[in-house]
């Protein structure tokens, strides 16, 4: 397959910050494991940026199980919503960086499909908390990912 810009629709969701006090959307991250079965996480924005050319979605990912699925695969599926549609893009890891406690990959989106039936939709969000910030360690993931964003080449397509 080949890769695809990120659209505008989801870029745009991936860009805020969770706010403490405030619901925020969980975006479930799905890769497979090495049973066959889906592995689902949920990240939240501070896990999560497109790249300034919105050639490449970069994941922070903390989760041991799903960075062993990704370097076995190199496939996840991110499933983002807004109030209109449901965002459903697979995704091919081209590269990745480790730090501390989280592996940032660079993925490239392969397939993408906007779902929509004129039905609203609520996305599934959580209360975002300043210990959840912390727990999470949402600052240092964020920088990682905006840092690797200022790194990417302009070109859309690695």
């Amino acid at each position: 397959m080949d890769a695809m810009n990120v659209p505008a629709e989801l870029a745009l969701l991936l860009e805020t910050w969770p706010q403490p006090d405030h619901d925020e959307q969980a975006f479930p991250f799905v890769t497979i494991d090495e049973d066959g079965y889906p592995h689902v996480m949920l990240l939240c924005t501070a896990e999560l940026l497109a790249t300034n050319d919105r050639g490449a979605i970069l994941v922070a990912v903390a989760s041991a199980n799903a960075r062993a699925n990704l370097a076995r695969t190199g496939r996840a599926t991110l499933i983002a919503a807004d109030g209109a549609a449901a965002h459903y893009a697979k995704l091919r890891v081209r590269e990745s960086e480790d730090h501390d406690h989280f592996t940032i990959y660079t993925c490239q989106l392969t397939h993408y499909k906007r779902d929509s039936l004129g039905i609203p939709l609520r996305p599934m969000d959580f209360h975002a908390t300043t210990e959840i910030a912390e727990n999470e360690r949402w600052a240092g993931t964020r920088a990682a990912l905006t840092q690797r964003c200022r790194d990417q080449p302009d070109s859309p397509h690695f």
